[in-house]
């Protein structure tokens, strides 16, 4: 049995063909050719990321700096907390953020599984109705209201917003064989904007605002809302 259809039995699910793709092409691999537990003395910024940069994971610098994939290890293992109510609410995780939250498909009855966030209180948020999009909205995202802190925590204060752009192209040329051809137009759009600067963030000029695009190319009518997925 291979690796994917451990996880798929696990979860009782069957991923989408995107991320089925892209784990097939090692594009949702945040590890490279390391295994867990990673080897004393080493570190995933230090040891790991080096080797990745250049032929980027899916999401690897546009997922944001507190969005992480996580390793197939870690959905296979993946603890549900006792609160959730996992009868009413099949959730299949595959992403968390540093505060703790979880991103995951919702196996709602839907023919494609919409994305949600599912915050570490009694709540979670539709973000996207399928895998793509939701890959879309992560990399348009990361064009916009880019925190200061974080950018120059991450490439300096030498012109941090070109290096940053270098890294959301290196994002974009990995993944462009699997977006559909509007969502690459798009980004590479965004990517190449004039630097914009506030007191607090950075961005890239858009012909729209990045959410009013967001909410006119995704049309979909749950994003936003909010449901409670606790007992």
């Amino acid at each position: 049995m291979t690796i994917l259809e451990q996880l798929e039995t696990k979860h009782n699910y069957t991923f989408p063909p995107l991320f089925k793709t892209l784990f097939e092409a090692g594009k949702l691999n945040w590890m490279g050719n390391f295994t867990e537990p990673l080897e004393k003395n080493k570190t995933w910024a230090e040891d790991i990321y080096l080797t990745l940069k250049d032929n980027p994971p899916l999401l690897l610098h546009t997922g944001g700096s507190d969005f992480e994939l996580l390793t197939p290890k870690a959905i296979l293992d993946f603890e549900f907390p006792e609160a959730w109510d996992i009868e009413t609410h099949h959730f299949i995780p595959f992403a968390k953020t540093a505060e703790g939250n979880t991103y995951a498909f919702y196996d709602n009855g839907e023919e494609t599984s919409p994305i949600v966030l599912i915050w570490e209180d009694d709540e979670a948020e539709y973000v996207a109705k399928n895998f793509e999009d939701f890959i879309f909205r992560k990399m348009l995202e990361a064009a916009d209201d880019i925190d200061k802190d974080d950018l120059y925590a991450d490439y300096g204060k030498d012109e941090p917003m070109e290096r940053y752009r270098t890294d959301l192209k290196a994002d974009l040329e990995s993944i462009r064989p699997y977006l559909n051809d509007t969502y690459v137009s798009i980004l590479e759009k965004a990517y190449e904007g004039e630097v914009l600067e506030t007191l607090i963030a950075f961005g890239f000029t858009t012909d729209k605002p990045v959410k009013e695009i967001i909410k006119e190319i995704l049309d979909f009518e749950l994003m936003g809302e909010v449901f409670e997925h606790e007992d």
